[in-house]
């Protein structure tokens, strides 16, 4: 049984994240998934110390995840539940780290699990997502340095440098997250800790955990050119859209946790109610540093011109704002309120589970969301088995883009997913040895009857006759499984390269 009064934060978590995994299996686990999480795939077939976009951290949790679990959809879903269970886990050890006790602290987390970003949002595998388990931990290791109760500072220092490395590394964009951190620790509360060996020694750590990676970007001009183009181009209107979008980002990515807390957690009439949601906690500085910093630092980004901002970068940036919202919380309404909360979740997990399902059926139902949109698994087996059909050897690549993963992520025998035709890899990714004497194909359309793409379909043909090999132009159905039947016919048309 669960109890509220025994249940601990960490054992709720670990529930809460294996219904979530059942609960995207069952509503997306028949659909290929999104884009984004193809890209990491295609990345993760390298130790690449970067990309033409984004450090590289997920990849490498990507390529060690798949070197002992199945390349499934499920499987990959099950590495998204890690990383939110990992994620969760942070801010139980947060909330610890800041003396939260255990039934606030698990009200807290349960408050967390229907905030979209820990809800809807944390199946999509990518550089944000992947935020939600760095970020995290990396504040914890903040706060336990800055305790001077505690013992062994000087690790938790270098686990601040190692942490602040692979947050870094997860995405550039966790500096609006260290600049509010460093805040924090010049105010005076802790401006002591500067006269300990802690500071230097976790900024010695991250700095010669980062060197590699700062290095290579110095040698790799690409990257630092993917993030200028960040910078906003927009008209003035567009940026205060913009602007506005990210500033309501905690009512439109985490409007269920503030309604419950306001309605659960403190009295009074709705104005009252609001203000003592978000008032100035009385238990310190550091929730205020590590909820409200990074999303002021983004709006001053934003408004500065320096980056467009884009709505999905805020779903790792309220990682606290549920323990902000249960330390304004009134003690007596948390006691008598909270417990009956923790058991809705008795409800509300096999909720889940029964809405993913009839969201399934439903994309079924309407017939021209039919599930799943583009038969990528099907399309995988298909342009394997017609080369092995009339040829002894093997296709050892596919270009390029994002389809190219998925169809390299699915197919039945190993080919590796190239960004680019052999001959224009761009710096950053390992050349194909020996290319003009392997087999590739090249994918150019996967879509509706009567949809092809013959443009990619002429260059591709034209590009292999400029590198003297032969092309094999090929266009055939595929159609996806659905729990119904079939779905439409898709034409899948591809060209292989083989040698002369």
């Amino acid at each position: 049984m669960m109890k509220p009064e025994t249940l601990s934060p960490v054992r709720f978590t670990l529930i809460h994240c294996v219904f979530w995994w059942i609960m995207i299996v069952v509503a997306k686990g028949g659909a290929p998934f999104h884009g984004d999480m193809a890209e990491v795939y295609a990345w993760s077939q390298h130790w690449l110390m970067g990309s033409d976009k984004h450090p590289q951290f997920l990849p490498w949790m990507a390529k060690l995840w798949f070197m002992v679990a199945p390349k499934t959809i499920a499987s990959f879903y099950l590495l998204s539940a890690v990383n939110l269970a990992v994620g969760m886990l942070g801010i139980v050890a947060l909330g610890k780290a800041l003396k939260f006790e255990r039934f606030p602290l698990l009200v807290a987390m349960a408050l967390c699990a229907l905030a979209f970003p820990y809800l809807t949002l944390a199946d999509k595998l990518n550089m944000n997502t992947i935020c939600l388990s760095t970020w995290p931990w990396l504040a914890w290791a903040f706060v336990k340095t800055a305790d001077r109760t505690v013992k062994h500072r000087l690790l938790y220092a270098v686990l601040f440098g190692v942490f602040a490395t692979a947050a870094m590394l997860s995405k550039y964009y966790t500096i609006v997250l260290l600049a509010p951190l460093l805040a924090l620790s010049l105010t005076r509360e802790n401006r002591w800790l500067w006269a300990t060996p802690a500071p230097y020694v976790a900024f010695a750590v991250f700095v010669i955990t980062l060197a590699p990676h700062a290095l290579w970007l110095i040698d790799h001009s690409g990257a630092v050119k993917y993030a200028e183009d960040q910078r906003a181009t927009s008209d003035l209107g567009s940026k205060i859209s913009h602007l506005v979008q990210f500033a309501i980002v905690p009512l439109s990515y985490w409007p269920v946790p503030i309604i419950l807390a306001a309605i659960l957690f403190v009295s009074g009439g709705p104005a009252k109610r609001i203000v003592q949601v978000f008032r100035f906690p009385v238990s310190g500085k550091a929730l205020v540093f590590m909820s409200v910093g990074p999303l002021l630092l983004t709006l001053i980004i934003g408004a500065t011109g320096f980056a467009e901002l884009g709505v999905p970068w805020a779903i790792p940036i309220g990682f606290a704002f549920t323990l902000y919202l249960v330390a304004n919380a009134d003690r007596q309404l948390l006691e008598t309120n909270g417990p009956k909360f923790i058991n809705a979740f008795r409800f509300i997990w096999p909720i889940m589970i029964i809405g993913a399902l009839l969201f399934r059926v439903a994309n079924v139902l309407v017939g021209d969301m039919d599930l799943p949109a583009e038969p990528f698994p099907q399309a995988a087996n298909a342009v394997v088995q017609n080369w092995e059909r009339e040829h002894d050897s093997p296709l050892r690549w596919i270009s390029k883009g994002n389809h190219a993963g998925q169809i390299a992520f699915f197919a039945p025998e190993p080919i590796e997913a190239l960004p680019e035709t052999p001959d224009r890899l761009p710096s950053y990714y390992p050349a194909l040895e020996d290319w003009r004497n392997v087999n590739g194909v090249i994918f150019c359309s996967l879509s509706q009857q009567g949809q092809i793409d013959q443009a990619c379909m002429d260059e591709a043909v034209a590009w292999a006759k400029s590198v003297d090999m032969q092309a094999i132009p090929e266009t055939f159905s595929v159609q996806a499984d659905t729990m119904f039947g079939k779905a439409a016919p898709f034409d899948f048309s591809v060209v292989y390269v083989a040698p002369r």
